[in-house]
């Protein structure tokens, strides 16, 4: 078997299947994920083998340079700046919460899980992935496979295809000495492209829609910026994926199983805005998918 993409979904899928090759177009450190990682159980790292933090996270909402409470006009900016449209978002509740953080090193441990067994720097092109006899897990972009595959698909799906609209983030980092919290500040004002900040332990996370501004956010946590050390700033090509019609994308997911043995995972792979945990059940479903009979298929596909 082999697996291509080596991010977060595709070296889950290593662990799950440790006799798969993987294949990344790109080295290590473009693998690797900058934006906050929380997750709603230890269900990741049990199937992992690593040890997650339980944590109780603080959440809380920034504007007009004071902490606010949720309203109508700041839920419908904070949706528009993330999305592009109106819809119901996260910052509607602001209660504590729990969750488990991986540790900072999560990926790097993933990684030597699965290392002799990735190859980096791989160019995936459409004759490898048409050509390929062995089952695939696709952790790929959904809309490189559309391209890949277009030729392939009827004219009614071609005529359907969404556009796949998407958004670069840029996640800035820093490190605040002796620091051992857990917070997500939510930043609605159209006046920065800062959407949310989140301090984890002592790492200080920033998340910022297409471009990076100099918005002073720090006083949302009642600290200053040259209390903060940074570390590096990076940009995520696909930060934010804009929902498409989901009987296509079904459809879609199903002919590339059907037809060419293709598994679609993850977040990309699925076109769907999902979390690491999603990812988790997705395998377990993938795993006996690859032994059933088309009809059974069939029948996922539907729900």
């Amino acid at each position: 078997m082999k697996i291509y993409g080596a991010g977060i979904a595709g070296l889950m899928a290593g662990c799950m299947f440790q006799n798969a090759r993987i294949y990344e177009a790109g080295s290590f450190k473009q693998s690797q994920h900058k934006a906050v990682l929380r997750f709603r159980s230890s269900a990741v790292g049990d199937a992992v083998g690593i040890d997650f933090r339980k944590v109780k996270v603080h959440k809380g909402l920034w504007a007009d340079g004071k902490s606010v409470a949720p309203s109508i006009q700041l839920a419908n900016w904070y949706s528009d700046k993330v999305i592009g449209r109106l819809a119901d978002r996260s910052i509607w509740n602001l209660a504590p919460v729990e969750r488990f953080i991986a540790p900072e090193d999560f990926i790097e441990q993933l990684v030597d899980r699965c290392d002799n067994r990735i190859v980096w720097n791989h160019k995936i092109d459409r004759d490898q992935v048409l050509n390929e006899k062995e089952p695939i897990i696709s952790t790929l972009p959904m809309k490189l496979m559309a391209q890949f595959f277009a030729n392939d698909m009827s004219k009614e799906m071609t005529q359907a295809a969404p556009d796949f609209s998407f958004a670069p983030i840029v996640v800035r980092r820093y490190r605040i000495p002796n620091a051992d919290v857990f917070q997500s500040i939510y930043f609605p004002e159209l006046e920065t492209t800062l959407y949310r900040a989140s301090i984890t332990g002592d790492l200080l996370i920033a998340e910022y829609v297409d471009e990076a501004d100099d918005y002073d956010f720090f006083p949302a946590f009642g600290i200053k910026r040259d209390h903060c050390q940074p570390i590096e700033t990076v940009s995520q090509r696909y930060g934010k994926i804009a929902k498409i019609d989901d009987a296509w994308r079904k459809q879609f997911i199903f002919e590339l199983t059907h037809k060419h043995n293709i598994f679609s995972l993850g977040r990309f792979g699925t076109w769907r805005n999902i979390l690491l945990d999603d990812v988790l059940n997705d395998l377990a479903v993938l795993k006996k998918l690859m032994k059933t009979t088309t009809y059974d298929r069939m029948r996922h596909a539907a729900k």
